[in-house]
Formats: C-alpha cells, sequence, structure tokens
C-alpha cells in the first residue's frame, strides 16, 4: 500500500468561464493554462495576456481600420468635389457618417465583441490544444519527478478545458497519493469517467469521508451502474454503504433512489440509518415503497436494544 501523502493545494482560479484560464504569450503567440511567470516557449517574462484583453485588443485594431476607411473615403469624397456645394456636402456628409458609425458602435459594441471573441477561439483552437497539450507534458514530467503535488495542481487547470478521461485518470491517480481533508479543494463529480475505473471508486470512498456533499445525482447513477463491480472490489460493501448513506443528505435523492438505498440498507453505517429512520418518521405521507418496511427490519434486527432507535419507526 502506498503511503499517501499530506498536502496544501494552491488555491484555485474563480472564473466565470473556463476559457478565462488561457492565458496567450503577445511574443511568440502560444497558449498556457499554468500559473507561469515566464513563457515556457519563449521564456519572455510577463509577456502574457488574457483571452479577453487579447479580444480587447484586435476589436480596438478592428474598429481604428474601420474608423480609417471610413475616414478615407470621406477625404476622397472632400478631394472629388467640383463646385463649393459639393465641398460642402462631403464635409456634411463626412462628419453625419462620423457620428453615425460612432453610435452604432457605441450601441452594438457588445454583440461586435463578443463576435471577435468567438471567431477569435475558433481561429485560435489548434494553438489553444498544442498548448494544453505542451502543458500535459510537463504535467507527465512532474509525475516522473515524484513532484505529484505540482502535478496536480497543474493537470486541474489542464482539465478544466479538457475532459478526457484520460486527464480525469490521470488527476484520480494522483487524488488518490494524497490525504484528503475537510479543507481541500476537492472535486468529485467532473471525475467521473465514462467506465469503469477502480482507481475513481477507491477515491469516491476517501473523498466521501471528508466531503460527503460532493456526491451529485450522476456519481449515484455511476455507482448503480457498475454496483456489480464495486462489490468485487476489496472495499466495494463499504463504498456502496458510503453512496447510499451520502445520499441520505437530501430527501429528494432518498425518494429518486430509494430503491438503491433499499438493497444498500446493510452496508449503511448506523449514523446514516438513524437519519434515514428520522426521515421516513417525519414523511409517512410519502410513498416509500419498500424502503419503510426494509429499514425497520434492519433496526428490528440490528439495533433493537439500541436506545436512539426507540420508536424512531
Amino acid at each position: 500500500m502506498k503511503k499517501k501523502l499530506g498536502v496544501q493545494f494552491r488555491k484555485s482560479r474563480k472564473t466565470t468561464h473556463a476559457f478565462e484560464r488561457l492565458k496567450y504569450c503577445k511574443h511568440c503567440e502560444s497558449y498556457t493554462v499554468l500559473e507561469h511567470e515566464e513563457c515556457d516557449v519563449c521564456g519572455r517574462k510577463n509577456s502574457f495576456l488574457s483571452l479577453r484583453q487579447l479580444s480587447h485588443i484586435l476589436s480596438r485594431r478592428h474598429f481604428q481600420k474601420q474608423l480609417l476607411i471610413l475616414g478615407l473615403l470621406i477625404c476622397l469624397a472632400i478631394l472629388s468635389a467640383d463646385t463649393l456645394w459639393q465641398l460642402a456636402a462631403a464635409s456634411v456628409g463626412g462628419v453625419v457618417s462620423l457620428l453615425l458609425y460612432a453610435l452604432l458602435q457605441k450601441k452594438y459594441s457588445i454583440y461586435e465583441k463578443t463576435n471577435h471573441f468567438m471567431k477569435l477561439i475558433s481561429k485560435e483552437h489548434g494553438k489553444i490544444k498544442s498548448g494544453l497539450t505542451r502543458n500535459l507534458v510537463e504535467v507527465n514530467e512532474d509525475v516522473e519527478a515524484e513532484r505529484f503535488k505540482d502535478a496536480y495542481e497543474k493537470i486541474r487547470e489542464v482539465g478544466c478545458l479538457f475532459h478526457s478521461d484520460a486527464v480525469k485518470v490521470c488527476k484520480i491517480m494522483l487524488l488518490n497519493r494524497f490525504v484528503l481533508r475537510k479543507d481541500m479543494e476537492l472535486e468529485l463529480e467532473t471525475l467521473i469517467p465514462s467506465t469503469y475505473d477502480r482507481d475513481f471508486i477507491e477515491y469516491l470512498g476517501e473523498v466521501l469521508k471528508v466531503q460527503p456533499w460532493l456526491l451529485k445525482k450522476s456519481v449515484i447513477d455511476y455507482v448503480i451502474r457498475y454496483k456489480g463491480n464495486i462489490f468485487l472490489e476489496e472495499n466495494g460493501t463499504r463504498v456502496i454503504g458510503q453512496v447510499a448513506g451520502a445520499a441520505l443528505r437530501m430527501k429528494s435523492y432518498v425518494v429518486m433512489y430509494q430503491d438503491f438505498i433499499s438493497e444498500s440498507l446493510e452496508y449503511i453505517p448506523r449514523e446514516r440509518l438513524l437519519r434515514l429512520a428520522k426521515l421516513l418518521k417525519a414523511n409517512p405521507d410519502e410513498n416509500w415503497g419498500s424502503l419503510r418496511e426494509a429499514a425497520s427490519s434492519l433496526i428490528e434486527t440490528r439495533y433493537s436494544f439500541d436506545p436512539d432507535f426507540k420508536g424512531v419507526l
């Protein structure tokens, strides 16, 4: 059994959108999501721009280009005037055109900036993918050098944009090397692989010990789908009991997954079974199916002399 490491993770950046984590080097035009002060391609320091900043610069250049073209057309109209009346008309028309363009730019600038931003994402897709691949190579180097904390913090950033099973499995394997604590910034739902993975089940059992609130519907669905595989694991019944017990935190989960909970009752810890009994008693009109009967039978068999269970069901 490998020795687990006690670590303190660096706080992950909070962003509204995942792409806001990307940084663009204005010198070599490469991308990264890692927290480096200098570009890992060209070595320049303080050369990074956010994607929003880059988009703003490109939008401003586009506006300046359009303004220059409009100005040149106005100058051409003025120079082409043969009479004083044509000169006045060209001048007035030019001023009106500039004012209209400025008003339209102000009114629709947010839509234009969004359009430019989406075009930028599409245009730079190849460079962004190349940058993320380069970041993954750096993660692999950290793993080989046994810098597991650094490796996880880096792949955590990459994983916000790359959602492949390979990235998820790597994150899970790294997390299984650490002592998990309640104060850690941990994840669960974002790590669900597309197929059965025993390392994920190991992590699931550990993370539910310290942060049971991370259990979501998608995790329960995964456990139900692969319940047969989980039972074959060394600590499979314990994990099943933990999942069923954590599901009791929300009444909606108990209603939705009452068949799974009923089948898993014998593996649920005592305090979680007590919570279930109190929930069933507090909601007598709910259609609990066989769950109430199964819970009553287990309590009668296992906890008939436990004073905490007296009169609960």
